[in-house]
């Protein structure tokens, strides 16, 4: 009986990131990269000619891990950003308290060969560029909240002013990223069809939309337990024995989670259908986080399947 031969595993690589080096565990033998152009097209080269195929693991690290990983996305090569964390714990459980940039290496690659992180989706050149606003205007909003927030204690007239001018200085800011996103958006025929089908669900703006064609370019390409994962919307038992624990959710990415949290709040006033389910769970006795949640999931699940249908027949959108 003949038998179909069997996929080989990729081997895993850890690649711990600092702001100018890169320390790469090639199954035991440790190399370092200069973390620039040059050096990520070197690292990348030599991965490349691994076998079996390799899947680069790197943890999330101010942001200096993000041209290695679309490097590697552009060229190919899968490659997880994890957070630090979920390696920091599984290093204690194994006994390894020790902790040097080679080690760490190391140990980002047993923790892929064991957890089997999943890989970066692949982002287009205006994805990733929709990426850095989004992520940007995030920022801003963030700077721009705390500045509001100290408004009422300043005493000076010349502190004052200069307060006035900060809070003038983001939103100038944030109105021209929104404007250039916009822009971005309508010059490309996917992204601009996907904005439309997204935003004419009631609860989603412009904002969600955009952070969810950035940021959750899963999309329409994951299934509905995946992509609510992704988002930090799925729960998670706490049962021991007998107790059966509250559901939870944890993990997934922030940013994606916020927005969609946004969202619910509309859409649980204003959609029809999330309308209905809020309020039951009201009525249930569900404290308002829980239903807010329940709603943010129901509402992603629904736009999923929207991106699923429009990614499988575009002409039919």
């Amino acid at each position: 009986m003949n038998t179909l031969p069997q996929p080989v595993p990729a081997v895993h690589l850890g690649v711990d990131v600092a702001k100018s080096e890169l320390v790469v565990d090639f199954a035991g033998s440790i190399r370092s990269f200069a973390n620039d152009t040059k050096g990520i097209a070197a690292l990348l080269k030599v991965a490349a000619r691994t076998t079996p195929a390799p899947h680069l693991v790197c943890e999330a690290t101010a942001g200096y891990e993000r041209p290695l990983a679309a490097a590697a996305v552009l060229a190919g090569i899968p490659v997880s950003v994890v957070q630090p964390q979920r390696v920091r714990s599984f290093a204690r459980s194994l006994g390894r308290l020790a902790k040097s940039d080679p080690l760490d290496a190391g140990m980002l690659s047993r923790f892929g060969a064991h957890a089997t992180p999943i890989a970066l989706a692949s982002k287009d050149a205006i994805r990733q560029q929709l990426d850095e606003l989004v992520r940007t205007r995030a920022e801003l909003i963030d700077s721009l909240q705390r500045e509001v927030n100290r408004a009422e204690h300043h005493q000076l007239p010349v502190i004052a002013r200069i307060h006035k001018d900060l809070v003038a200085r983001y939103r100038r800011h944030i109105a021209a990223i929104d404007a250039t996103a916009e822009k971005l958006v309508a010059s490309s025929v996917e992204l601009s069809k996907a904005d439309e089908l997204l935003r004419e669900v009631a609860g989603v703006g412009p904002q969600t939309s955009r952070v969810l064609l950035a940021l959750l370019p899963e999309l329409g390409r994951t299934g509905r337990r995946g992509i609510a994962a992704l988002a930090g919307l799925a729960p998670y038992d706490r049962d021991s024995g007998k107790t059966k624990g509250k559901r939870f959710i944890q993990g997934g990415r922030s940013r994606v989670r916020r927005v969609l949290h946004m969202a619910a709040l509309v859409a649980a006033r204003c959609n029809p259908v999330l309308k209905v389910v809020y309020l039951r769970l009201r009525e249930a006795g569900k404290p308002f986080k829980v239903a807010l949640v329940a709603v943010a999931r129901k509402l992603l699940i629904h736009l999923n399947s929207i991106m699923e249908k429009y990614y499988s027949n575009p002409l039919a959108a």
